[in-house]
């Protein structure tokens, strides 16, 4: 298991120039590590449409990367959002999926059947390109250039603790880290 400060810190270094939207507890964590916070749109008041909005930007933006950081909790609230990613085939773009493994956004409940439930290869079988699942932070550290150079889309879950109990949300709502970021790439586009 990866602690969730871990997971964010090696994909923030492997970026680049890359867009990421961010949702719950992912968020949170990301906020913290993101040296390019200008690229970065924060979902804190939609959080299961992290995909959906990370698929928009990926298909008007092309030329570059977008990473989606998603959470167990909040995909199972869309998964249908697998699909439609899958059916559209971003080059671009590459799905985190943090798995919950001590079951933080329950309190510590654990999620009946959830444990059968094999997200990589749902995601596989929706018509991303590729899919990686990381459990210790060596192969984690390890597998995010090949996971960076892959062409989308591609899936990568990651088996965390979340270690950021007591880190709040970014203060503002969506639509204000979406005027950013559309600032930010107003002449690229």
């Amino acid at each position: 298991m990866i602690k969730s400060s871990d997971a964010v810190n090696a994909i923030n270094y492997h970026r680049n120039e890359s867009v990421v939207v961010s949702t719950s507890q992912t968020l949170k964590d990301w906020q913290l590590v993101s040296d390019q916070r200008h690229l970065d749109i924060d979902l804190v008041d939609c959080m299961d449409k992290a995909p959906s909005v990370g698929l928009g930007i990926s298909l008007a933006s092309q030329n570059r990367k977008v990473l989606v950081l998603d959470c167990d909790s909040t995909i199972r609230t869309d998964i249908g959002c697998l699909t439609t990613v899958g059916e559209s085939a971003p080059e671009n773009f590459v799905h985190f999926v943090f798995n919950d493994k001590t079951f933080h956004s329950t309190e510590g409940l654990p999620v009946r059947g959830f444990d059968r439930i094999d997200i990589g290869a749902m995601a596989l079988g929706a018509g991303y390109e590729k899919s990686y699942s990381f459990s210790n932070l060596e192969d984690l550290l390890i597998g995010m250039e090949t996971v960076m150079q892959d062409t989308g889309p591609v899936m990568v879950v990651i088996d965390v603790e979340f270690d950021g109990y007591n880190v709040s949300y970014p203060d503002g709502v969506s639509s204000d880290s979406w005027d950013r970021v559309r600032e930010s790439l107003k002449d690229q586009v």
